[in-house]
């Protein structure tokens, strides 16, 4: 089959270009890759965290009842709103493995694992049901912990009681956060196992699941709002009621939007790749002119001519996508898997659905191929009179350029170099793209280091705001006197300082505690603490603690609590006990849950355990790291030996911990992307080289003749390639500022209720710039040699 003579022209041009065409392929593919790798991950783990958390048959709520009848559940399971009901209880206890680390633990408690479907939990490894006796440990629990299936666990209820009791199994539980994150470990037992711990038989709880849950929150509070009353009606005492988020994972939200961030990124990165493409085309064409021309001439349209450009550049998109999507899915199955450990989840699939593979390539193909149709509509509409006038750069143009005329009264620079600076500046477009390309590339790498350093510099401002070292919640008030009495022989406390903390909820007009929280309670709590325990000068973001009346809230708490307006009438409950308060100042607390602080007239309302307290902070004469860590193991095993039992043992080590993991996948993530752009900009630059020695093949060739060798003409290449690379670093500063700061937004609001603020990484620029030399360096290579390499001969024959 003989071609056409146009299509044997395109291979031609293709063949003759063969650099560049390559340069296209790879730009095209790394835009591709990045976009498919993140919409992948996107569509992956959206649809696996909910399928994850609703095969759990989640609690549409929690009803805490102090002690589950058969009345009870079947007064509950009788409402028409209620679909199932079963008994359970959830208690707070802590554990370790052998002589390992003591650790804030949940027990939960489930009286017939045979015939439990609220809340399932599903087995990984050993037996299942675990027999009485013996408990499961969460999966990711078990390293938390350093617990092996076969050997045991310590497990301290409030009693004080310390009980050994064998490992059974592992479960997977993918409604809860992971234990790293809350550091706390998910232990599951037998009603019958729970009574050998001091526990009592009966549950505590009620998990309900509400009929059409699936019509909103406001429907589930309605309906387990209106059970509650009822029980409250028939004289039943209901302490807390606890519900979630509708059919959500507790990290589904922030996923979504950290996803939807780098879902952008991508795209941008697709973008710049097919700008980039069209830049390389309308070099391309460039030297096309007058063949197009002569084209014409025999009778081509513009149409025709056009097209055979467009289908070419469409068959280098299409392979370019057929390298890309399939590496972009593997690559969106291992990010999604590493996000999915992270969260504790699994994925069943790592497959994407169909639409969404159309989709991207779609977008591969329309979107290059649009905005090269832009060179390719100038260089086909041009008539045959107007190229065969073109004679290029006009001379009168270069000698009344301002920027040529300011370079041409360099003095002391060598010749090659000055010549390198103003060859750079001879194709403004070209010379704004690769600055666009790489300051993009850029901008993203100092927001990360950015981001980066607003994080680190905000867990030392946590650090800084304590003015205690180490802090133990008890899981039941003991009394100053008793905590001093067991914490006497630990060495290196400078000062013991008893505190209080209970736990509330925003309260309501028919006195129900309603908690907008997991069943981990950790997501959506609130504490109640007296005024006295805030420290001796917080940062107030609005307000202050002037009246003593009334109560202060930190950012977290103002959130959680819907914003209220300062010196407005709030409503704070407590286990049926309900409070009118007043907030009187919002303070800013880094790595602190959400707290009020009330005046301690307002705390004695709502607590029941005045002679005792239900926290204690040490302040150490030694706070380096090390001491800290020490005295914290010499304080619990104290106050073990003492017969108190500590709920959660918080340290700076321990927060820091609890937050670091879901950023450092953050900041790697960024970098990650930044580099694929730098990748782009990297290409960029080599297509604007290898066309620049091609433009100037007989100014070289002048240089040849009056006796430049291959180094200076390697050196003048290479020199334009640094100074257009380091005229990138100011864009990526001042567009990596705000883009930061926008990141860091989004980051700092989700982890602490706050944007990060704003801050510079010193060393972001510097390592920035070493990134930029290397990569001008490689990019500028291949185009140096070729320059060196050609001959008087081969620059008088070039046309």
């Amino acid at each position: 089959m003989t071609l056409a003579p146009r299509w044997r022209k395109l291979i031609g041009d293709f063949s003759a270009t063969q650099g560049r065409i390559a340069l296209m392929f790879t730009a095209l593919a790394i835009g591709m890759f990045a976009l498919t790798t993140i919409a992948g991950a996107y569509a992956i783990l959206s649809r696996e965290i909910a399928r994850n958390y609703l095969q759990t048959n989640p609690a549409s709520a929690l009803i805490d009842v102090g002690a589950v009848t058969p009345d009870i559940l079947a007064t509950i399971a009788a409402d028409p709103g209620i679909v199932a009901a079963e008994p359970t209880s959830i208690v707070v206890a802590r554990s370790r493995s052998g002589e390992g680390t003591w650790h804030r633990s949940l027990l939960f408690v489930v009286p017939d694992f045979s015939s439990a479907d609220i809340g399932r939990t599903f087995a990984a490894d050993g037996q299942f049901p675990p027999a009485v006796g013996t408990v499961l440990v969460e999966r990711e629990a078990m390293g938390f912990l350093g617990a092996a299936i076969g050997g045991t666990i310590s497990i301290q209820t409030s009693g004080g009681t310390v009980r050994d009791l064998p490992v059974a199994g592992s479960v997977h539980d993918p409604s809860l956060a992971p234990a790293w994150q809350e550091q706390t470990a998910y232990i599951y037992l037998t009603s019958e196992t729970a009574a050998q711990l001091g526990l009592p038989l009966a549950s505590e709880l009620v998990k309900v699941v509400v009929r059409d849950a699936a019509l909103g929150q406001d429907h589930v509070d309605g309906v387990v709002a209106g059970v509650s009353r009822r029980l409250v009606e028939r004289g039943v005492t209901v302490h807390q009621v606890q519900i979630p988020p509708v059919n959500q994972h507790p990290h589904q939200s922030q996923m979504n939007g950290v996803l939807g961030m780098f879902l952008m990124f991508a795209l941008l990165a697709l973008i710049l790749s097919a700008v980039l493409t069209a830049a390389m085309v309308s070099a391309l064409l460039a030297q096309q002119v007058r063949q197009i021309a002569i084209m014409k001439a025999i009778g081509g349209t513009s149409r025709q001519i056009g097209g055979l450009y467009l289908v070419g550049i469409a068959v280098v998109a299409a392979a370019a996508l057929a390298v890309a999507i399939p590496l972009g899915l593997y690559g969106a199955a291992g990010f999604a898997s590493v996000i999915s450990q992270l969260l504790n989840f699994d994925i069943a699939s790592p497959l994407v659905s169909t639409w969404l593979i159309v989709a991207l390539v779609a977008t591969g193909l329309l979107l290059p191929l649009i905005l090269v149709a832009v060179p390719i509509r100038k260089a086909t509409r041009a008539t045959v009179r107007e190229v065969l006038a073109d004679q290029g750069v006009a001379a009168d143009a270069l000698r009344n350029d301002p920027i040529q005329r300011l370079l041409g009264r360099f003095t002391g620079i060598d010749r090659t170099l000055l010549l390198a600076l103003r060859n750079a500046f001879r194709k403004r477009g070209r010379l704004l793209l690769n600055i666009g390309l790489l300051g993009t590339a850029g901008a993203m790498f100092v927001a990360a280091l950015n981001v980066e350093a607003a994080w680190q510099g905000q867990l030392v401002e946590a650090a800084g705001s304590r003015d205690y070292d180490i802090e133990m919640n008890l899981l039941e008030p003991v009394s100053p006197a008793r905590l001093a009495e067991a914490l006497a022989g630990v060495g290196n406390i400078a000062e013991l300082r008893p505190t209080d903390l209970i736990s509330g909820a925003a309260g309501r007009e028919d006195g129900l505690m309603l908690v907008r929280t997991y069943p981990d309670g950790g997501h959506g709590s609130l504490s109640l603490r007296p005024l006295g325990s805030l420290p001796a000068d917080p940062e107030f973001i609005a307000g202050s603690r002037a009246d003593a009346a009334a109560i202060v809230l930190n950012q977290q708490a103002w959130n959680l609590l819907g914003r209220p307006a300062l010196d407005a009438q709030l409503l704070l409950a407590v286990e049926g006990r309900t409070l009118a308060a007043t907030p009187g100042g919002i303070v800013r607390q880094i790595l602190t849950p959400a707290t009020a602080y009330l005046p301690p007239d307002l705390f004695a309302v709502l607590v029941d355990h005045h002679d005792g307290v239900a926290a204690i902070r040490l302040v150490l004469a030694e706070d380096d790291a090390a001491s800290v860590a020490q005295t914290a193991v010499a304080a619990s095993e104290a106050l073990n030996r003492a017969g108190i039992a500590i709920e959660q043992l918080t340290t700076e080590a321990t927060l820091a911990a609890a937050q670091s993991g879901h950023v450092a996948i953050l900041i790697i993530a960024l970098k990650a992307m930044a580099l694929l752009m730098a990748a782009v900009g990297s290409i960029g630059l080599a297509a604007s080289q290898g066309s620049s020695v091609v433009e100037r093949t007989r100014e070289f060739g002048i240089m040849r003749t009056i006796g430049a060798g291959g180094g200076p003409l390697m050196r003048n290449i290479l020199a334009e390639g640094l100074m257009i690379a380091l005229l990138s670093l100011p864009l990526a500063l001042i567009a990596g500022i705000p883009l930061g700061y926008s990141i860091g937004q989004l980051v700092g609001t989700m982890s602490f209720g706050l944007p990060l603020p704003l801050t510079i990484s010193t060393g972001a620029i510097g390592i920035w710039t070493l990134i930029l030399v290397a990569g001008s360096v490689l990019a500028s290579l291949t185009p140096a040699r070729q320059a060196a390499r050609l001959t008087i001969r081969q620059t008088l024959a070039y046309n």
